[in-house]
């Protein structure tokens, strides 16, 4: 009877196996991928790994997701070496999201990836042993590493280096003849970049938002000349990004008028190689409607100013290192502040209020902290709460000094 028992358990252990799949890498495909894991980038329970194949003409590939086979929570798996990726109307959802991934070793591609109309997609360089799974590189300075444009949102962007582009990231949708693209009909919301590195970018690092959201730029729309305004931004997070030699500005968040916008951990040199003095040179660049609190980041050698404020509503600005404003690469203008506050017109007038403390900031071709008022839009109780008297505030803007 105990042998009978003992054969029976052998049996139930050996179909419970066969069924679940008891190896290691099995349960790793199973396994839920969140947020809170970037690490794990295996399939959802239910859903498959696509290898993608890149054409054999261009090698590079655009699909479509309403021409295109797929599940919200698929893979797709990219190997060797790419032109381009090009996605449009790809969907996941929030539990499932879209992952493309590398395999086996670092993609390289010369172009670089494209979102278009893309909502819950992770782009993840974390299928290999490499910091950076993905490789944006080209022989000739020109075009994006990553584009997302158009009705997106939910996009995250991970362990991918770009060296030589004329942009790293584009995140932005310019005015457009279509309604559904234009101011109020859509934000570009919940956008995640991090632990990737930018190098040698022919203007700016990083181009988020569009620079005329008051839509003062024309575009004619079938023989209509037209001045809509571009989509705003909202709830973006940068963050634990390596920037380094760019023409124009590291980072530039723009027309970021709706939710928490952060910008927090990350190392930025050698901006403004143009050497130009009209502001675009910049370490960390906040345009007009943006709110954003921007802390812990480390700036060094900026042809113009260390970080450049002048969105609108909350600005809070702390525990970042600024130093070497006003110089790079042994050329020096004067006037450069480690940080310079403005305010710029808003369709209403909004209120600019900022609360700036507990930055190391020195060694730059002006005070460390410079305010201006080119509009009389700032709201009340303003803060600077830094060591020092370095620090200069046009009259009529009502702040305090803190300690």
């Amino acid at each position: 009877m105990r042998k009978i028992s003992l054969l029976l358990l052998a049996c139930l252990i050996c179909v419970v196996g066969m069924f679940f799949g008891c190896s290691k890498s099995d349960q790793q495909l199973t396994s839920m991928v969140t947020d809170n894991d970037l690490s794990e980038v295996r399939n959802t329970p239910g859903h498959k790994r696509i290898l993608l194949t890149p054409n054999t003409w261009d090698k590079g590939l655009y699909i479509n997701g309403k021409k295109f086979s797929y599940k919200p929570g698929d893979t797709l798996v990219l190997k060797g070496n790419w032109n381009y990726l090009s996605l449009e109307n790809f969907y996941g959802v929030p539990a499932n999201k879209i992952i493309i991934i590398n395999e086996g070793s670092q993609v390289q591609l010369t172009s670089g990836f494209s979102f278009t109309n893309c909502r819950y997609l992770k782009l993840l360089g974390q299928g290999s042993k490499n910091k950076y799974g993905f490789l944006v590189s080209k022989n000739e300075n020109d075009g994006v590493g990553v584009t997302i444009q158009g009705r997106s949102s939910f996009i995250e962007v991970a362990n991918v280096d770009i060296y030589n582009k004329t942009y790293g990231f584009w995140v932005k949708q310019e005015a457009s003849c279509a309604d559904s693209l234009q101011y109020p009909n859509w934000v570009i919301s919940n956008i995640k970049i991090h632990d990737s590195r930018i190098r040698k970018a022919n203007q700016e690092g990083m181009y988020l938002g569009s620079t005329d959201p008051n839509g003062t730029r024309t575009i004619n729309c079938s023989g209509k000349t037209i001045s809509p305004k571009p989509l705003r931004l909202g709830n973006i997070r940068i963050f634990n990004m390596i920037i380094d030699s760019t023409y124009r500005s590291g980072i530039q968040l723009s027309c970021a008028s709706e939710g928490k916008n952060v910008i927090y951990d990350n190392t930025i040199t050698n901006c403004g190689f143009e050497f130009q003095s009209n502001g675009q040179g910049c370490g960390i660049s906040l345009g007009g409607y943006t709110q954003a609190r921007v802390r812990n980041n480390t700036i060094n050698n900026t042809y113009t100013a260390g970080m450049m404020c002048l969105g609108a509503g909350q600005l809070i600005i702390e525990n970042n290192s600024i130093k070497n404003s006003g110089k790079l690469a042994g050329h020096s203008v004067k006037g450069m502040a480690s940080i310079m506050v403005d305010t710029r017109n808003t369709e209403p007038a909004d209120s600019t209020k900022f609360n700036i403390q507990d930055n190391i900031l020195g060694n730059n071709t002006d005070v460390n902290v410079r305010v201006y008022k080119t509009y009389n839009t700032y709201s009340k109780n303003n803060k600077i709460c830094q060591q020092g008297n370095s620090i200069a505030v046009v009259s009529g803007i009502e702040w305090e000094k803190c300690k």
